[in-house]
């Protein structure tokens, strides 16, 4: 009888043992799957990215162009030419500062800069690279603070602002969506729209509050036509 109690509380020890594995097991699968989701690094993502291996939701800026050596001494040339100027002096050293960003001016340069957002771990990818190799990369976490909205964005040394539309994160940091080239009382109503639909598109997709508010009734008849 003893050995028989003996032998009985071992297979409950080990049945507990099985169950434990079990649960460890599942927990450890809903770790990983987290891990995946919510804190997956920069690197994973830009390897996974870069691989194939993942797709994004929705692009909200691709800029992919080729500099060729004729092309940074024209940009060069300009910006010399509008720092001269002096009324469009900003514009000439970003011009300049750019330009010499892209690498020798007797080489040529691929220059890639992309926004994207990535619903798996709901946040805005963000990087660029300059043949092939990675100049700078932001992951940014989106939460439920996080919402949609207008803003004006300066431009020029004289004062002139664009209408523009970001994506509000933590603390101060935003995400510029689309920028409306143009005066404030003449921005085209297709350049307002297209702008306009990828903040309808980015809401619809992440599931961000759009809390645009512009208060023209020009822009809302624009808007209230693409219903």
């Amino acid at each position: 009888m003893d050995e028989f109690a003996e032998l009985e509380k071992e297979l409950l020890e080990t049945e507990n043992s099985s169950d434990a594995m079990d649960e460890f097991a599942k927990l450890e699968k809903e770790f990983l799957e987290t891990e995946n989701s919510s804190d997956a690094s920069l690197q994973d993502v830009l390897n996974l990215l870069k691989n194939g291996k993942l797709e994004v939701d929705y692009t909200i800026f691709l800029e992919d162009k080729t500099y060729t050596p004729p092309e940074k001494c024209g940009l060069l040339a300009l910006g010399v030419i509008l720092i001269v100027m002096i009324l469009p002096m900003a514009l000439g050293v970003t011009l300049i500062w750019g330009t010499f960003k892209l690498g020798p001016l007797w080489s040529t340069t691929r220059h890639i800069t992309c926004t994207h957002y990535l619903g798996f771990c709901h946040s805005i990818l963000e990087y660029e690279y300059k043949n092939e190799q990675l100049v700078e990369a932001k992951l940014t976490k989106l939460n439920n603070k996080s919402y949609v909205s207008h803003g004006w964005k300066d431009f020029g040394d004289n004062g002139g602002q664009n209408l523009a539309f970001y994506i509000y994160c933590s603390g101060n940091y935003k995400i510029e969506l689309g920028e409306c080239i143009g005066l404030r009382e003449h921005i085209r109503k297709e350049i307002f729209q297209e702008v306009y639909q990828k903040v309808k598109d980015v809401c619809r997709i992440s599931g961000l509050k759009n809390n645009s508010k512009v208060g023209n009734k020009k822009y809302a008849k624009w808007i209230k036509e693409m219903s």
